[in-house]
């Protein structure tokens, strides 16, 4: 038990003296084991603890050269974990899934426009290039059809601002702005048919998102917007700037915000193919951090394969992994030390999160537990060096024969500081034991992968968003963000264009037609 701020009041200078000196060695022994357990909070970076690297000014950062010389890899492959994980170990304190209470609210007042408040509308007046005519196929009263030549009266228009299809050879952008013109056609039978636009029926899971095609940002121009929100991290507002500035076009913030939301409703059907792609993966990594929906904490989630990545927002629980799955997976599942994950007997554990926590022991600023851990650190990095060479040369005997004496070794320190009362050393060693197998499976199969970094660099995306924009605001506003980013990251590992692949998802979701498939990966050269 720590002492606490009431009971470091009371110990003055006057109480100390008064105590006989037995009593004053037991004090001491406390003050002592409390100032290390301390030390070692301060001393924590992300170099040997989960702290995330956002969490270290950029003057404490060592450089590329210091890092190395300490023995450590230059790049840190720590993107998305908090700084309040802690541990992943067996036995939590707290439990990780459940985030720190939000701030209370400062005003019931809800977001967006307030009731009473001026209203605005477009007054930038666009030239059309380009016309295209609605006609009824057939009568609306009797299905008559209706020949093309019969005489029709304009009804009201919509433009559409979007680019021209690409030219080989020709650089930059070329706008174009087409008027929609919807025509009304009388039948012999007497009644008046009127061209509609096609609009998508009502969704649940998209109550107030609308799909359609009556739109002013035409579909490329669409695409080009979802790049700049979600790839580019620019928000509603900077690129309102930029398309003002650079383009002349104006468009409202809530025009931006429809354009991206809708968006995302085009692209839910492709969630079930990435999905697919991921479950018939022979490997796949996955990582998560903190994401916050208006008023609850949730989670980002980041399931990634070679060619494949597939974003989900929700809660840190093996049932939610399991649910985004639907049928399960056989392959090999890639991931930190979260006991979550344990429910997955073919896993492998990611040394680079283990190779921190040892260094944080071989930092602590007691000698025992210091020494302990640079013992384990040092072992594990032999590890390291022999996998990396039998990727190469792997050795006739094997690498668990040739290192026998040295996983001993490492099974022995576990047991023997299994039950240690020292919290940091006794969690790392009951993890090893628990993991036993899971941890040293490299060494068997050294072609598998000793990090988890495939997982944390696609999600550092999503850690900067989070930044930027503090989450989302509502359940279609997560949605949305997490299907885009998986079409986007997905056609960055298939070299394909992203904005353009979302301009034609989202031109074909407009008229209700099919979508295209999802970009073909790349044979390798």
């Amino acid at each position: 038990m720590h002492l606490g701020k009431h009971d470091l009041l009371q110990m003055d200078a006057k109480w100390l003296k008064k105590l006989p000196a037995e009593r004053l060695l037991d004090g001491s022994i406390r003050l002592r084991d409390d100032v290390k357990e301390w030390q070692d909070r301060l001393n924590q970076n992300p170099a040997n603890s989960s702290r995330p690297p956002t969490s270290q000014a950029p003057w404490e950062k060592p450089s590329a050269g210091e890092e190395e010389a300490e023995g450590m890899p230059a790049k840190v492959p720590e993107a998305a974990t908090e700084a309040m994980d802690t541990a992943d170990s067996t036995e939590e304190t707290v439990p990780r899934d459940v985030p720190p209470p939000l701030p209370p609210k400062a005003s019931d007042r809800t977001a967006g426009k307030q009731p009473g408040s001026p209203g605005h509308g477009r007054t930038q007046q666009l030239m059309g290039t380009d016309t295209c005519e609605h006609r009824p196929a057939c009568c609306a009263a009797c299905g008559r059809a209706l020949a093309t030549d019969t005489p029709s009266q304009a009804y009201p228009a919509w433009d559409e601002v979007n680019m021209a299809p690409p030219v080989d050879g020709q650089i930059g952008l070329i706008f174009r702005v087409t008027r929609h013109q919807r025509l009304e056609v009388s039948c012999p039978c007497g009644h008046t048919t009127r061209a509609l636009p096609w609009r998508a029926p009502a969704d649940s899971l998209w109550d107030r998102v609308g799909l359609g095609e009556w739109r002013l940002v035409g579909p490329q121009w669409a695409g080009r917007i979802v790049f700049l929100a979600l790839r580019m991290h620019l928000s509603r507002r900077r690129i309102r700037e930029r398309l003002r500035e650079l383009f002349g076009l104006l468009l409202s913030i809530g025009v931006i915000d429809e354009t991206i939301r809708e968006a995302g409703r085009a692209s839910d059907p492709l969630e079930d193919a990435l999905v697919t792609e991921v479950r018939q993966a022979a490997e796949w990594f996955v990582d998560e951090t903190s994401w916050r929906e208006r008023a609850q904490w949730l989670w980002l989630w980041a399931l990634v394969t070679t060619h494949t990545v597939v974003f989900f927002i929700g809660y840190r629980t093996a049932e939610i992994l399991q649910n985004a799955l639907q049928d399960g997976f056989d392959g090999l599942l890639i991931r930190d030390g979260d006991r979550i994950y344990r429910a997955w007997e073919n896993r492998l554990r990611c040394w680079a999160h283990l190779m921190r926590k040892l260094r944080g022991l071989a930092e602590s600023s007691d000698a025992r537990v210091a020494e302990v851990g640079k013992e384990r650190e040092g072992l594990m990095k032999t590890w390291m060096a022999a996998i990396d060479t039998a990727r190469i040369d792997p050795p006739p005997e094997g690498l668990r024969i040739r290192y026998a004496a040295a996983i001993e070794r490492l099974r022995q320190l576990g047991e023997a500081h299994q039950a240690d009362d020292h919290q940091g050393l006794g969690s790392v060693a009951r993890e090893f034991l628990s993991d036993w197998k899971v941890i040293l499976r490299p060494v068997d199969e050294p072609h598998l992968s000793l990090t988890n970094n495939a997982a944390e660099q696609p999600l550092r995306h999503g850690v900067i968003a989070r930044y930027l924009s503090h989450g989302t605001r509502s359940e279609e506003g997560s949605r949305a963000f997490a299907l885009l980013a998986s079409v986007i990251e997905t056609c960055r590992r298939r070299e394909a264009c992203a904005w353009r692949y979302v301009g034609t998802v989202i031109e074909a979701a407009r008229k209700g037609l099919e979508l295209p498939a999802l970009p073909a990966i790349p044979v390798a050269a």
